[in-house]
């Protein structure tokens, strides 16, 4: 099938094209890691295992994180599809099931850990944990947030995708911004105290079982800096745009994040960090004592407009997905192909509102919002580490059969991948975390197995919509 020929056909009724330049497509990116959130939030659980060694296990999650940045990145100049690791899966493995099974299944990122359980829960949850006393004279508040939050969102999306990035480039540059000055005052506050023994395994007396079973959580810190591959065909020249977004994403990250878990770390003591796990809120509580009350305020309304732009972001990506597979007319009619005034898919937009909106509320009345969050993005976080799994495998076999093999950037680099997810599924499933997370992963395979049953009902039906299932890229 002549691919550009399709997209001509698709002209009139096709996403708005060469809205997104370079910086907006990054924002997609640092919109869904939400750098200053994962550093209030994700660095307790770091800590809670790794002690003074969270710095450590920060950068080696980035250098880990990097190998799926590569993998990526490589796909991005072949690859420009609104439904991203659906066309990747089909271009590399020939395979419709793939598609349909592991790259459809990233949609759960999306939907249900990104926007739902990170974005609207983490907000709600965020806010809680601040100031407790919410909690008891209003603990109807998150489910009001999650409404406000969910028509917000919407709205965004239903305007088109420029709207978003631009908010979520402001919001995300500030932010990293903000950690990176703050973090460098912590350090010249820690003055003589600064050592690089943090970046070694001595705060945790040389065990390295401690960092790898640490790292296997740190490195879903970076999660996210992938996401800007669903806004693809809306790029400016996207495989161009495309491969230097990711690049310049996963840089400001790597600089706040990295710079930030170490400047905390100190001035808090390196001794110290078992007990940091251990407090409610420990960055704010860390801000507070060595910053003004004003840098504080600006530290929790940068995180709470950094949930926000997570949650734009996702969705975003989450609506693309499903405006892709309508366009194939699997599993979702047609009808939710069809483009709005402002060059979204506007019917998959009101369908992603409904989702994340029912998702949010449903998970967060059975479990309460914090447990409901953190369920969400394990049942997710599955996903996302099968999806990158086979994106690499994906790698490598579309260099071989092409003969444009290069060693470090498509056996190396994918193969470290690989094993990476591989043992995160793996200790992510055995032994299973405590009820009810074990819930969430026992969910997410039960449905990894609904989804290849369906497929093949679905092929039965309809076999020549499922064998071209996948196909479009620009």
């Amino acid at each position: 099938m002549d691919q550009n020929k399709g997209v001509e056909n698709q002209k009139d009724t096709g996403l708005r094209r060469g809205v997104l330049g370079t910086w907006l497509v990054a924002s997609y990116g640092i919109a869904a890691n939400a750098p200053i959130a994962v550093a209030t939030l994700y660095f307790v659980g770091i800590a809670g295992i790794a002690g003074g060694a969270m710095p450590l296990v920060v950068l080696l999650s980035y250098l880990i994180y990097a190998t799926t940045l590569i993998v990526i990145y490589e796909w991005s100049k072949d690859i420009a599809s609104s439904y991203s690791y659906v066309a990747i899966m089909k271009r590399g493995l020939n395979s419709s099931l793939a598609s349909f099974s592991v790259g459809y299944g990233y949609i759960y990122q999306y939907l249900v850990a990104g926007s739902a359980g990170f974005g609207i829960l983490g907000l709600a949850s965020f806010l809680y944990l601040i100031s407790p006393s919410i909690a008891s004279s209003f603990p109807w508040l998150w489910a009001l947030i999650s409404l406000v939050l969910t028509a917000e969102v919407t709205l965004i999306l239903w305007l088109g995708v420029k709207p978003g990035g631009m908010l979520n480039l402001a919001i995300g540059l500030i932010s990293i911004l903000f950690l990176i000055l703050t973090s460098l005052a912590l350090i010249f506050i820690a003055g003589k105290t600064n050592t690089v023994a943090p970046f070694t395994l001595s705060p945790v007396k040389g065990d390295l079982a401690l960092v790898l079973v640490s790292m296997i959580f740190g490195i879903t810190t970076f999660g996210g800096a992938t996401t800007p591959i669903g806004v693809a065909e809306e790029a400016k020249l996207p495989k161009k745009t495309m491969p230097r977004a990711l690049l310049l994403c996963f840089g400001l990250l790597g600089v706040g994040l990295i710079l930030n878990s170490y400047a905390q770390e100190a001035v808090y003591g390196i001794g110290n960090m078992f007990n940091y796990a251990s407090l409610p809120d420990p960055m704010i509580v860390i801000y507070s004592k060595y910053f003004s009350p004003v840098i504080v305020d600006l530290l929790i309304v940068l995180v709470a407009f950094m949930f926000n732009s997570s949650i734009i972001a996702f969705a975003t990506s989450g609506s693309r997905m499903i405006y892709g597979m309508a366009r194939d007319n699997v599993l979702y009619p047609s009808t939710l192909s069809k483009i709005n005034r402002h060059g979204a898919p506007g019917n998959a937009v009101l369908l992603t509102g409904a989702i994340i909106g029912a998702l949010s509320l449903i998970s967060g009345y059975l479990l309460g919002p914090l447990e409901a969050s953190i369920f969400l993005i394990t049942f997710g976080s599955f996903y996302v580490a099968l999806g990158h799994m086979f994106a690499a495998i994906s790698l490598m076999r579309h260099k071989i059969k092409e003969g444009k093999l290069k060693v470090i950037q498509h056996i190396v680099v994918p193969i470290i991948s690989i094993i990476a997810y591989l043992l995160t599924i793996y200790y992510g499933t055995y032994p299973a975390p405590a009820y009810p997370l074990n819930i969430a992963v026992y969910a997410a395979w039960a449905v990894l197995v609904a989804h290849v049953l369906t497929y093949y009902v679905l092929k039965r039906r309809y076999p020549m919509r499922m064998k071209t299932f996948g196909d479009h890229s620009l």
